[in-house]
């Protein structure tokens, strides 16, 4: 069944809502009902002619239902949020529809029964009728209160549901923008060195760059931005980086993974990892007239997981916190769009030296 959030064009279809008022319609009528035909058996009058009397309650049962539920199938379409404003609406349709269910009441007794011509009581007897009604009237006003209440609740559920709507589709762009901001960064520096090392003669080298780079790219840019990928796939992801620096820096990067197997199947944001490998080499190597070795870590803590990044490049914590910038920012952002508090980033320098990245997540796998 398809559903539409917006009131003026969702389809008169049968809801979840729609089924407990009907319930409640039938529970309030004929605990009424029940409660008039036990005030027959002590009648004399009614009690001599039960059988027409039942007959007449059962009539007037199923039209108190009838009437009721017309009532709510002209209150339904209403979008008034608010319960009391509702009841007033309802109360003042079921005052009508109250006397309507006291005249034919009387009616079917008339055609069913002897009771006035018995009793010697003029049909539709003042006294009689204002009896009737409210006998009537405390399961329509009764049921108009607990309708407006689940109306109001309903349409709550509803805004709800809209609102949570409007920020997933906010967040998903705003996790578009940031994850396409760290392709462009990537992109530049590699055409950059791939020019460089046309300049120095080294053609070869560039060529291989531009094929890793093309082989990078077609993995990356097919996912989408929300997409939690497992962590195998992103390690490969950043090996498919590292090829590419590793031609850059051919006798000045090493790199070492510590990667749990129990890991590698976790579910991770697709090139989370990025932004904290790229500054490694960016800054790490940048600052250090020596080999540098770049690790990235995996291993499972219970129900948590925990990634770094870790390099041993001589820099200092203020030109590493500047340079990575807008990536921190952005990474950041993505965790806490993606997990809440749930997930943390933490960033400094490393016990021996260089700079260290931890990222600690929930630990989830694919379904």
């Amino acid at each position: 069944m398809t559903e539409y959030d917006d009131d003026e064009a969702r389809p008169l279809a049968f809801t979840r809502l729609d089924g407990t008022v009907v319930l409640l319609t039938a529970t309030f009528w004929t605990i009424n009902a029940i409660q008039l035909s036990a005030r027959s058996l002590i009648s004399p009058s009614e009690f001599n002619q039960m059988d027409g009397v039942m007959l007449a309650r059962l009539a007037s049962l199923m039209t108190g239902i009838l009437l009721t539920l017309g009532m709510w199938i002209i209150l339904r379409r209403l979008t008034e949020p608010r319960a009391f404003a509702w009841f007033w609406r309802a109360a003042a349709l079921g005052l009508v529809v109250c006397l309507i269910h006291t005249v034919l009441n009387a009616t079917y007794f008339r055609v069913l029964t002897d009771y006035h011509a018995s009793s010697g009581e003029f049909f539709l007897h003042p006294r009689n009728v204002i009896s009737t009604y409210i006998s009537f009237l405390w399961p329509i006003m009764t049921w108009s209160a607990l309708c407006a209440v689940m109306v109001a609740g309903d349409n709550l559920r509803r805004q709800q549901a809209r609102t949570a709507e409007a920020q997933a589709v906010a967040q998903q762009a705003q996790l578009a923008a940031l994850r396409l901001q760290i392709q462009p960064h990537f992109l530049f520096n590699t055409l950059n060195s791939a020019s460089s090392l046309i300049g120095q003669g080294r053609a070869q080298e560039a060529d291989r760059i531009l094929v890793q780079l093309a082989d990078f790219l077609k993995h990356t840019l097919a996912a989408v931005p929300r997409e939690l990928v497992r962590l195998e796939i992103e390690i490969d992801s950043q090996g498919r980086y590292l090829d590419i620096e590793e031609i850059r820096f051919p006798d000045r990067l090493s790199r070492r993974l510590l990667l749990e197997p129990e890991a590698m199947g976790a579910m991770v944001p697709s090139l989370i990892l990025q932004p904290f490998v790229e500054n490694a080499i960016k800054h790490g190597l940048a600052h250090s007239v020596v080999p540098v070795t770049l690790e990235v870590g995996a291993r499972r803590d219970g129900e948590r997981l925990k990634l770094w990044v870790s390099d041993d490049g001589s820099r200092t914590a203020t030109t590493c916190t500047s340079g990575l910038g807008r990536s921190l920012a952005n990474a950041g952002r993505r965790l806490h769009l993606l997990y809440g508090p749930e997930a943390s980033l933490r960033y400094g320098p490393g016990v021996e030296g260089g700079w260290r990245v931890d990222v600690e997540l929930p630990f989830e796998v694919a379904a």
